[in-house]
């Protein structure tokens, strides 16, 4: 497990995630962020928006509601 920082929750439910850990994260203003529970214990991580065919993070197009990466555009295009 790796180093931590402690933090409190303030009245409307925020908490700050210490700059150490966004640099870390590579998590500049407005990033989407994730979380999940796992185990009882809260998991943050950077939001990603994958590709909604391979899952691949390099998601450049977006349809309706779908988001696709240049490869599954052009494979698409091939059919």
């Amino acid at each position: 497990m790796g180093k931590g920082n402690k933090g409190k929750i303030d009245s409307l439910g925020r908490v700050v995630i210490p700059k150490s850990i966004r640099n870390a994260l590579g998590i500049n203003h407005n990033d989407e962020i994730s979380m999940t529970v796992e185990n009882n214990t809260l998991l943050i991580s950077k939001g990603y928006k994958n590709c909604s065919i391979c899952n691949s993070k390099t998601v450049s197009t977006q349809v309706r509601d779908k988001l696709l990466c240049d490869s599954c555009i052009s494979d698409i295009k091939s059919l």
